[in-house]
């Protein structure tokens, strides 16, 4: 079997198509059948689990200081898409032409005001919780005010 997509998968689906493939090239199909039903209940039942809101919470995700962010359409979205979260970055690339990681200005994010940040930028560009709150417009944002900044393991992530 030949891999034809070099990209990441953009969602749950394309990592268990990888992993079916992956037991084809290893010939452990069986493991890979096993693996993909584990996963696939595993996730369903975080999935039912997640909190329900009557208004969905809104969120952004930091990619880097530039303000890079991480759409719906990318994997990292479709995990917050579990939890039914609107991501504020999905306007700015609708037509996908920025492939999922659309660079957002500064002012619309304050505009958006997200419930949630998460920073996906902390070892590499050594932002915090603190350092997000001392920018200037963010210290009355939702997510400041209410203490909703997520420091995420960029190394991890």
């Amino acid at each position: 079997m030949q891999v034809v997509n070099h990209f990441p998968p953009a969602d749950f689906e394309g990592i268990y198509a990888q992993i079916a493939e992956l037991g084809v090239l290893t010939g452990q199909i069986d493991g890979a059948a096993d693996l993909v039903a584990q996963m696939r209940s595993d996730i369903d039942e975080i999935a039912a689990s997640a909190v329900a809101h009557d208004v969905p919470l809104t969120y952004f995700h930091e990619v880097g200081t530039e303000y890079y962010s991480a759409t719906s359409a990318t994997f990292v979205g479709n995990i917050y898409g579990l939890a039914a979260m609107v991501n504020i970055a999905d306007p700015a690339d609708e037509d996908g032409s920025q492939f999922g990681f659309p660079l957002l200005n500064e002012e619309f994010i304050i505009d958006s005001d997200p419930d949630i940040i998460f920073l996906a930028d902390t070892i590499g560009y050594g932002q915090t919780a603190a350092t997000v709150a001392a920018r200037p417009g963010w210290e009355a944002m939702s997510a400041v005010v209410n203490g909703r900044i997520v420091e995420l393991n960029d190394d991890i992530v």
